[in-house]
């Protein structure tokens, strides 16, 4: 219940999140972002908060290097050991012989927005932009209405869209820049 939004613009990426924290009978605010920066990589998370967490707080990632694709790198170091702390911490789904994350992510690396699906695929959009969460289709028609505006207003227009009509996302919002 949340809206994480990011995008590509001119050689960066953004990223942007509500702070609505609770259930469908309470709410309450989260007391940061719904997002952390270190290394220069950016992770949102929705869904799973123990997910996020761990992903925060659990993982070291080795640098990205500037010869390898940054796909690559998403699918052999960041998705991999995040399935692997999942699993190890009890903290992923188990269905039908499978695992998978119950927590939605967006990445943003040098310059680029890409999603790690519940199942660990690491995928971009055409569109040089990624949404989670339960605000997520309006945020996507408020970018999608939106191409020329500049990043931060288009991230907060995106969210605002969605706090307008989703009952699970309020503000405050977050907005960075990741270079």
């Amino acid at each position: 219940m949340t809206c994480i939004v990011a995008l590509e613009h001119a050689g960066a990426a953004w990223i942007g999140c509500d702070s609505f924290m609770g259930t469908v009978h309470q709410k309450d605010r989260i007391d940061r972002p719904k997002f952390y920066v270190r290394n220069g990589m950016a992770i949102g998370f929705a869904g799973s908060i123990r997910a996020a967490q761990l992903v925060e707080h659990g993982l070291r990632f080795r640098p990205h290097q500037g010869s390898e694709s940054i796909q690559r790198y998403l699918v052999t170091e960041v998705a991999r050991k995040i399935r692997i702390v999942l699993n190890r911490e009890g903290a992923a789904v188990r269905e039908q012989g499978t695992d998978s994350q119950d927590a939605e992510l967006i990445v943003c690396l040098r310059g680029e927005v890409w999603t790690i699906q519940e199942d660990y695929a690491v995928l971009r959009s055409a569109h040089g932009y990624a949404v989670a969460g339960s605000g997520a289709p309006y945020a996507l028609g408020a970018l999608a209405a939106t191409p020329k505006m500049e990043p931060h207003r288009r991230i907060m227009a995106a969210l605002k869209a969605a706090a307008t009509f989703s009952t699970a996302v309020c503000d405050p919002f977050h907005v960075e820049e990741i270079r």
